[in-house]
């Protein structure tokens, strides 16, 4: 792979450039439309004379196009950049921004130092913020993908645990009409979830459902589960797992996507990046990899039936309660 030094030198600041930019909601005032720098400072209380040395940096990324001193936003920018946009990626940045003080933290968390909670001023960690960054990425080809990958032929009830946005049940619904999935989640979560399947067709195949799915058990003979985006931790795993296979009926499919790095490859880079944002998360926490994740489901008891790439972000994991394992071990009991 071909790398540019200037890449790595000028990352900081260009990230800085976006995220402050997204922050002010300069792409949103702009919209559509060629407007200056003293009308876009109006509309985000900003000094003009200090607003354009932003502007014009968001210029020479790429970001925005300018002429007779107006501001345009570019095409990249109007898809991910727009609040609203079925593809804006605003929130994802908005929570790498308040994440970021965590991690000058790194170097010390890998060198077994207590972890010390650390707030920019001013800069709060919003829970809908978390969610919505989440579905921000699961539309970038997670979903559709999922949806394409995964055969719930005759399943009439799923579980989907830890649902949070509830994209992924959404997805699955469109392309099983008769699917009814339950979304388990806690109240604050189910909250955020509730507004954003307003105005989806699908919300009428949907039930939202408030439980610990820690603590109780998920679900009664139920078709399908699937755990998108839960299992990161390796006591979390064989919970859930255990869970998954009581609440299954016989030739229950379990599914299960998330951003695992494989200890195999290098890759992918987003799964082997997050387990490091796992680790300035929680140092303490064992990080799950795709490999274990196998492992932990085979011991739990399913057939697995694939395990693959789903995205160049992602993995999936799909397995099924196989009935003669099933009535083995409760001859066994």
């Amino acid at each position: 792979m071909e790398r540019n030094i200037s890449d790595i030198l000028l990352a900081p600041w260009k990230i800085g450039v976006i995220t402050t930019a997204i922050r002010l909601n300069i792409f949103s005032i702009v919209s559509d439309q060629e407007i200056t720098v003293d009308e876009i400072a109006s509309k985000c209380a900003a000094k003009p004379d200090l607003l354009k040395p932003l502007l014009d940096a968001c210029t020479s990324l790429g970001f925005l196009g300018v002429k007779n001193n107006k501001y345009k936003n570019t095409h990249f920018s109007l898809v991910y950049f727009v609040e609203g946009k079925r593809l804006y990626v605003g929130d994802f940045l908005r929570l790498v921004n308040i994440e970021s003080l965590s991690w000058f933290q790194l170097p010390d968390l890998i060198q077994g130092k207590e972890k010390i909670n650390m707030e920019f001023p001013g800069l709060k960690f919003a829970y809908k913020t978390f969610i919505s960054a989440m579905n921000s990425i699961g539309h970038l080809g997670e979903a559709e993908a999922l949806k394409n990958i995964v055969d719930l032929s005759g399943c009439k009830k799923m579980i989907d645990v830890g649902g949070g946005s509830g994209l992924y049940s959404i997805a699955l619904c469109q392309r099983y009409p008769d699917l009814i999935s339950t979304i388990l989640d806690v109240e604050d979560t189910l909250a955020v979830t509730r507004e954003l399947i307003a105005d989806c067709q699908e919300k009428k195949q949907i039930i939202l459902k408030e439980g610990d799915f820690l603590k109780y058990p998920i679900g009664d003979n139920v078709d399908a589960v699937l755990l998108s985006d839960v299992i990161y931790g390796d006591s979390d795993a064989k919970i859930l797992l255990q869970n998954a296979w009581n609440s299954l009926t016989h030739n229950g499919i379990l599914i299960i996507r998330g951003y695992y790095a494989d200890p195999e490859r290098s890759g992918p880079l987003f799964g082997a990046l997050f387990a490091v944002k796992q680790l300035v998360d929680d140092p303490q926490r064992k990080i799950m990899t795709i490999s274990m994740l196998e492992r932990n489901a085979r011991e739990t008891g399913f057939d697995i039936i694939r395990v693959n790439p789903l995205t160049e972000y992602s993995f999936v994991l799909i397995g099924k309660k196989n009935s003669k394992t099933d009535l083995y071990e409760k001859k066994k009991v």
